[in-house]
């Protein structure tokens, strides 16, 4: 491919920071790798809430349940690769599980999501070797590759104090 691939992040999450451009690039080094190939065009990608995961997973396979990435693919008459969307809070907890890191966590969901673009499938025990093969391949790959992902730090509300009453009968 000789363009480079468009990405469009959209971050539908509060409490993380994603860098656009680290995600692009991510994607443009999955493309330049030479093993897998998705169809021409734009790619969108969407960090959405556990919620709305739920919600996406319902409407689209009939099974509400919390899910880490969800891969739509594109139509390459309208230039478009293709939508992975991305639960940031399923990978927090998953990270915590597994002892990884959040961004390679992220990480992993991203190049899954690719490699389901590429036709790699995963509903039975075949596939899901030829994926998890393909996700081993493409993390090596980017094994030096810094995604930008980071929990924002919670702000919690300070306690309200009174404020202090002036006796402003002697000012001057």
């Amino acid at each position: 491919m000789g363009d480079l691939r468009v990405v469009e992040v959209s971050n539908y999450c509060r409490s993380i920071f994603i860098s656009e451009a680290s995600v692009g690039n991510l994607f443009r080094a999955l493309d330049s790798c030479g093993r897998f190939c998705i169809a021409a065009g734009s790619l969108s990608i969407s960090f959405v809430s556990k919620k709305k995961m739920r919600e996406i997973h319902g409407r689209f396979l009939s099974d509400f349940s919390l899910t880490d990435v969800i891969t739509f693919r594109g139509d390459p008459d309208f230039d478009f690769a293709g939508e992975i969307v991305v639960c940031p809070s399923y990978a927090l907890s998953q990270s915590r599980v597994w002892g990884t890191t959040f961004s390679n966590e992220i990480k992993l969901y991203l190049v899954h999501g690719y490699l389901h673009l590429c036709g790699l499938g995963d509903k039975n025990e075949e596939e899901a070797r030829a994926m998890r093969s393909g996700e081993i391949f493409c993390l090596n790959f980017l094994k030096n590759f810094d995604l930008k992902v980071t929990l924002k730090p919670r702000i919690r509300n300070m306690p309200r104090t009174k404020p202090r009453r002036r006796n402003i009968s002697n000012a001057q």
